[in-house]
């Protein structure tokens, strides 16, 4: 558990690796899920070269299209860099509705403002541990729990 209150582990699964993220709110959540992605995908020691940080802005229409879009950005832009995701944070994780009906809840957007860091495999002592292709739909969820939020996610290997 680090100083948020934040904890994740790695779940078993025939095919895939599966992960459940726990935290006392949403922006620590999506935090740890970055964290717990990170620790599986990666072995990043103390101390390597990273790039510099990267911006992200995700939308999606509710908390479990976002936790998919932002685990398959995170993938993705490892991918596209040949780095591994050494941490990221976010700022900004709220739900704001649309300037044509602020009235109707159902029709409002989750955004997610983050900061990533990557460090280049070929940089030092930057070692790969699972290849993770994708987040997937299957069995995802992200839901309140007993003193803040759990968030459980498969992820195809």
């Amino acid at each position: 558990m680090n100083r948020s209150g934040a904890r994740h582990e790695i779940l078993a699964h025939t095919a895939d690796v599966g992960l459940r993220v726990e935290a006392p709110e949403l922006r620590s959540l999506f935090s740890e899920a970055a964290a717990a992605l990170a620790e599986l995908a990666a072995d990043v020691p103390a101390g390597a070269r990273e790039l510099p940080p990267e911006r992200v802005e995700l939308e999606a229409p509710d908390l479990v299209g976002l936790a998919y879009e932002w685990l398959n950005e995170l993938i993705g832009l490892a991918d596209v860099r040949r780095a591994a995701l050494a941490g990221a944070q976010v700022e900004r994780l709220e739900q704001v509705p649309p300037p044509s009906d602020p009235g109707d809840e159902a029709t409002w957007t989750w955004c997610l403002d983050g900061t990533i860091r990557l460090a280049r495999f070929e940089d030092g002592d930057v070692r790969p541990r699972v290849g993770v292709k994708s987040a997937t739909y299957h069995d995802l969820r992200v839901e309140p729990s007993e003193g803040g939020w759990t968030l459980t996610a498969y992820l195809d290997v």
